[in-house]
C-alpha cells in the first residue's frame, strides 16, 4: 500500500511539473511573439532624443525594451528626468490597456535599458509586478 501511495504521489507530482513547464514556455512563446510584433516596426524615434530599438524576452520571461539616447551631451540627465514620468505612464497604461493584461495575470517583470550612442548602458530600470498591478 505504501509503494502505491509513493508511486501515485510521484505521478502526481510529475504532472504537475510538467504542466508548470508548459505554462512558462506558452508565456514565453506569447511574450515573444509580442516582442516580435514590437520589433517590426523598429528602430523609431520616439522623440528627438529616444530611439526604440527592439523588445526581447530575456531569462525567466523577462519583457525587456531597448532605447538608445540620441543627440545630447548628457544622456544620463536626461534619461534620468525621464524615470519618473516613465513609472507613472506604465502604471497609467497598464490600468487602462486590456492588451497588457497578459502580462499582470503573469507577473511578468518588466526591464526598460537605455544606452547611450557608443552603446553604453546608462540606465537599467526594472519594474516588478507590484508596481503596475
Amino acid at each position: 500500500m505504501r509503494k502505491i501511495f509513493y508511486l501515485l504521489s510521484g505521478a502526481f507530482l510529475m504532472v504537475l511539473l510538467l504542466q508548470c513547464n508548459s505554462d512558462e514556455k506558452g508565456l514565453n512563446k506569447r511574450l515573444t511573439r509580442m516582442a516580435a510584433e514590437l520589433n517590426e516596426s523598429t528602430p523609431v524615434m520616439l522623440d528627438q532624443y529616444t530611439r526604440f530599438d527592439k523588445a526581447s524576452v530575456v531569462t525567466g520571461n523577462m519583457f525587456q525594451y531597448q532605447y538608445t539616447v540620441l543627440n545630447t551631451k548628457n544622456p544620463d540627465s536626461l534619461v534620468d528626468i525621464g524615470l519618473q514620468s516613465l513609472r507613472e505612464n506604465i502604471r497609467n497604461e497598464f490600468s487602462t490597456n486590456p492588451q497588457l493584461a497578459v502580462f499582470k495575470e503573469n507577473n511578468v517583470v518588466l526591464e526598460y535599458v537605455y544606452k547611450d550612442e557608443n552603446n553604453r548602458t546608462i540606465r537599467t530600470l526594472r519594474i516588478d509586478p507590484e508596481e503596475y498591478q
